[in-house]
């Protein structure tokens, strides 16, 4: 027998028509080159039918995939709706990898239509070039004069202007909505198509009061570019919700952070750990935060003594854990109803980890053999995921990740870890990032977060090393933010893990090399360092 509720399909539409249907009280809040641009809820739904409607005008049709190449922005925003209820792909292309690289994606997605910021023309009028796929290229006005080379193309307010406001038509909720690419740290970047479905289902879980928790009430700020997983599905959960967004724009310093969480009257904030390191060193014992509650942390290990600063300000800080494959999210640190009587501190210590299954996803610990292991929080093996909004498969990969990545219905996350008996995922590490001295296991993640603990390092990177003796052995990449000698940080952490996983060298450097979306780009640290460090190791020197 078949069911003959749900009549209405998930999608971006109904996500968008929810949120309209909230009113104006949802403030939109967009930062450019030409400052503050506000909007409601309705108006935005209104512009991105307009969107829709113009789009067979440049002859996309449904399937094809349409480019961004925008900053976090109301019109970036509006193509995020529009491009999807029109039953086009949007393609957000992250404008801060190399030339090469963003070429390659585009190429590989297929775009045909690209939208781009004012302000970014000069950057993609060297990349234009190299995307013959190309047709077609719509310039978002943002207070900048466009580069020459795109005096060909369409004002993003003309193509829309006239345009009628209707609902458009209905659209599978199984087809694509979005095509977003990986980090590419290991080699290509990997396709990732999220449909209609699995957008608004991972959308609706930000609403969970064990999730994101968002409400109408909430002022959210993501500080992650919408190219990276589409910003964690934060706009798609804030149209659900009703609440009120913030979009920071090409400027995301720790001052401008720290006006934005003051002046709009942010309540959720949500981005990489670098971001609230640099606020916290910016203003560490300034005035309250405004009326921030809870950050949301995701990309790299957060540190506990971080934690711990931001507890101390009255901001709860809830690490995430996911990655583009996962639309992102498979879990968030929550305080369990059982756990709630701990003493503070081992409350404040739950949420260094990387936190308990969100609703909706299923994880399990599997080792090399294939063998499901149990959730003990001893047994460690690699992470697996599946679940509605968890991909199954990549877009036309060039490689064998297909059958390398996926197994039996689960992705194959490459995260190293362990499960406990409450539920709580504790990451050891990426497998490649594992550092294997003298036959044991040691963990760069593990080392970095103690390090992180010292007060006067501001940052902190493990990377192994060739030994000749005992295959690997960490060495640190540290930048400090107070005096501090190597020495005495190798004291630190003989305080806190075994000594043999003690680094034998501690480098000081200027800063560290960072991917395109925030996270501590270790295969670039290798590339940059690993050969000087392998020395100093071998020879038992000290830095």
């Amino acid at each position: 027998m078949r069911s003959t509720m749900g009549s209405m399909p998930l999608s971006v539409a109904m996500m968008l028509r929810r949120a309209a249907a909230t009113g104006p009280y949802g403030r939109l809040v967009g930062m450019t080159a030409a400052g503050r641009a506000g909007r409601t809820w309705p108006e935005l739904a209104r512009r991105a039918r307009q969107v829709a409607a113009a789009l067979p005008g440049l002859r996309v049709a449904p399937g094809d995939r349409v480019g961004t190449f925008a900053w976090n922005s109301l019109r970036h925003l509006e193509l995020c709706y529009g491009v999807p209820m029109a039953g086009a792909v949007l393609q957000p292309l992250n404008v801060r990898l190399f030339a090469d690289q963003i070429a390659w994606i585009a190429a590989h997605a297929g775009d045909t239509v690209v939208f781009v910021e004012a302000s970014l023309t000069t950057r993609l009028a060297e990349i234009r070039p190299k995307l013959p796929g190309v047709r077609r290229y719509v310039v978002l006005p943002d207070g900048t004069p466009p580069h020459p080379d795109f005096a060909d193309a369409v004002d993003y307010e003309e193509l829309i202007a006239g345009m009628p406001d209707d609902e458009p038509a209905e659209v599978d909720e199984w087809a694509a909505a979005c095509l977003c690419y990986t980090g590419g740290t290991t080699g290509r970047p990997k396709g990732v198509v999220y449909s209609h479905r699995s957008l608004t289902l991972h959308a609706m879980s930000g609403l969970f009061a064990d999730s994101f928790a968002i409400r109408e009430r909430d002022v959210l700020l993501p500080l992650t570019p919408l190219f990276h997983a589409t910003a964690w599905g934060m706009p798609y959960s804030a149209a659900l919700a009703g609440a009120s967004l913030v979009l920071a724009g090409p400027d995301t310093s720790p001052q401008a952070v720290l006006r934005l969480l003051r002046e709009e009257r942010v309540t959720v904030a949500a981005g990489v750990p670098t971001f609230w390191l640099a606020v916290d060193q910016l203003a560490p014992a300034g005035d309250d935060l405004g009326t921030l509650e809870r950050i949301l942390c995701g990309g790299s290990a957060i540190p506990a003594e971080l934690i711990q600063r931001y507890h101390r300000r009255g901001v709860q800080m809830q690490q995430g854990w996911g990655m583009t494959e996962m639309s992102p999210s498979g879990s968030l640190t929550v305080v369990r109803g059982h756990l709630a009587g701990r003493p503070e501190a081992e409350r404040l210590a739950l949420h260094a980890t990387q936190g308990f299954a969100t609703a909706g996803v299923e994880l399990r610990v599997v080792a090399p053999t294939g063998e499901v292991l149990p959730h003990d929080g001893v047994s460690a093996g690699e992470i697996e995921a599946r679940g509605p909004w968890v991909a199954s498969a990549y877009h036309r990969p060039e490689d064998d990740a297909n059958d390398s990545r996926f197994r039996d219905g689960w992705l194959r996350t490459g995260d190293v870890g362990t499960i406990d008996p409450d539920g709580y995922l504790h990451l050891l590490d990426r497998a490649k990032d594992l550092v294997k001295s003298g036959g044991e296991w040691i963990s760069s993640i593990e080392l970095e977060n103690h390090l992180m603990d010292h007060e006067a390092v501001a940052q902190a990177m493990v990377i192994a090393v060739p030994h000749p003796v005992w295959g690997e052995r960490p060495a640190a990449l540290v930048v400090a933010c107070a005096e501090v000698d190597a020495e005495t940080l190798r004291a630190h952490l003989r305080t806190r893990v075994a000594s043999w996983w003690v680094p034998d060298v501690v480098e000081f450097v200027a800063d560290l090399p960072a991917t395109a979306t925030g996270k501590f780009d270790k295969k670039r640290a290798r590339e940059l360092w690993q050969d000087r460090l392998a020395a100093l190791t071998s020879s038992g020197g000290m830095t």
